[in-house]
């Protein structure tokens, strides 16, 4: 059995790419850092949920994996942001204020990040998976794949048009009525691959 005491594991800060928290202390703040990060791009796509039209042709199923992939694509462009440097004078500004207060440890963000995705990641197969379970459906099936891909191609049109809109500004967003029509012409097609995919698979088709 290998030793590992604590200064052997305090060396271990990269693994093949992976940082790898040196002591439970940098671990505690990478679980912190994630469970924000978790509840902040949840907390967004449940906001965007909720300013969607109603009577969308979707199921209370189909709903929920589409708020994941909101979450994910509001996680991914959280990151993205944090990678660009911003010139702007505000954003200056900012800097130099926050330069007076500790800095976080990029290593701790990126590593929450790729915590959250995963997890974001494996919620969204298991929903799709339980769904097609459910109705007897092949979930590596081309119907189910595309199924899949209606409901992660609504999560990026809906995102693209709220991705600057803060929530509480977005039942009043100028950009509602757009909105609108397009959550309705994706949900329709997310109800037409779900149709096809349940009949590709039903007794009489066998």
């Amino acid at each position: 059995m290998s030793d590992l005491s604590h200064d052997n594991v305090t060396t271990l800060d990269h693994l093949d790419g992976l940082y790898v928290p040196g002591n439970e202390r940098q671990l505690r703040k990478v679980q912190r850092r994630g469970e924000e990060l978790d509840k902040l791009v949840r907390s967004w796509a449940e906001s965007v949920i909720r300013v969607l039209p109603h009577g969308l042709p979707i199921n209370s199923h189909e709903v929920y994996v589409l708020s994941l992939f909101l979450a994910q694509q509001r996680r991914l462009n959280l990151q993205m942001d944090s990678r660009d440097q911003d010139y702007s004078v505000v954003a200056v500004v900012k800097n130099t204020l926050l330069s007076f207060l500790p800095r976080e440890d990029p290593a701790v963000t990126a590593t929450a990040h790729r915590v959250i995705a995963q997890r974001l990641d494996s919620e969204i197969e298991r929903a799709c998976a339980f769904f097609c379970q459910d109705h007897r459906v092949d979930p590596a099936s081309e119907p189910a794949l595309d199924w899949r891909v209606a409901i992660r191609f609504m999560a990026q049109s809906v995102y693209s048009r709220l991705a600057e809109t803060e929530p509480k500004r977005m039942p009043v967003s100028p950009r509602r009525y757009e909105l609108a029509l397009v959550a309705r012409d994706l949900a329709t097609v997310i109800e037409a691959k779900r149709l096809a995919m349940l009949g590709a698979f039903a007794p009489e088709a066998a």
